[in-house]
């Protein structure tokens, strides 16, 4: 026997198929329950960047173990070099006349620089073909580290850069340095105030007189820097004597340099 079904259940039935329907419906589209909204942003995954390689440079300077500030430094004078950059004008802490003569040999410097670097007590060093390349802890600070080229086992100083030195000292003092940014707080000239000045050989060394009164020529107003003559005192301390204008009265200026951490150093004058 059949049984029919109530009306009552009849009427449920397509309620619940109503409600069906129109919650489909609702989740179509952007699938927030009906409600109209933007877009959606794509997401980091979606999302394609494109980035340009950075170029190797067309000479690679060699890694110093522990120093890689040495071997960035080096590597943006390296890269001037090769690409022609005028590297002597950007090279103002060394005597221009003494960069033209080290910076000629360019195949001989890119050899050199390959190499490994070796970092000693006062400067970092590649060496190849019978050449060093020396860069102080002063050029690699400022991030373009400006070398001495001499032959391996040569003395790493000339008379010429211990005249330029006081050169650069003495335009200090004046209000006209080679640069602007040849100050002493960043390329150091006067020597460190240790305990080690003993020029003539007296056994009782003390501290450098400049260190201790770095403005002793407060009254100068000129100096002819192409009239100045180097004489060694020894085999570590160097005079200069150069020409110069004190307080309206012409005199001669001895300086007394040594070697240290940032190259030559003036460490007396009279």
């Amino acid at each position: 026997m059949r049984t029919l079904a109530r009306k009552p259940d009849v009427l449920a039935f397509a309620a619940l198929a109503v409600a069906v329907v129109l919650t489909v419906a609702g989740c179509e589209g952007d699938g927030q329950s009906g409600i109209p909204t933007e877009s959606p942003e794509p997401t980091a995954a979606e999302t394609v960047e494109e980035t340009t390689p950075t170029a190797t440079p067309a000479v690679v300077v060699g890694d110093v173990p522990g120093n890689p500030a040495a071997t960035a430094a080096l590597q943006a004078w390296t890269n001037d070099l090769v690409g022609g950059v005028d590297v002597v004008g950007k090279c103002w802490t060394i005597a221009p006349e003494r960069a033209r003569q080290m910076y000629a040999d360019v195949d001989a410097i890119t050899a050199a620089v390959q190499q490994p670097g070796r970092d000693g007590q006062y400067a970092v060093t590649w060496s190849a073909g019978g050449i060093d390349l020396s860069v102080l802890r002063s050029e690699i600070a400022s991030g373009y580290a400006c070398p001495y080229v001499n032959p391996t086992g040569a003395p790493g100083y000339t008379d010429e850069d211990a005249r330029y030195a006081v050169e650069r000292f003495l335009g200090r003092a004046i209000g006209a340095p080679v640069d602007p940014d040849d100050t002493e707080e960043r390329y150091p000239l006067v020597c460190e105030a240790r305990g080690t000045w003993d020029p003539w050989g007296t056994g009782n060394p003390g501290v450098p007189p400049l260190a201790t009164d770095p403005d002793v020529v407060g009254d100068l107003e000129s100096f002819d820097a192409a009239a100045a003559s180097v004489t060694p005192v020894s085999e570590v301390y160097t005079n200069v004597t150069i020409p110069i204008v004190e307080a309206g009265t012409p005199r001669d200026l001895v300086v007394l340099l040594t070697t240290g951490s940032n190259g030559y150093c003036l460490g007396a004058v009279d």
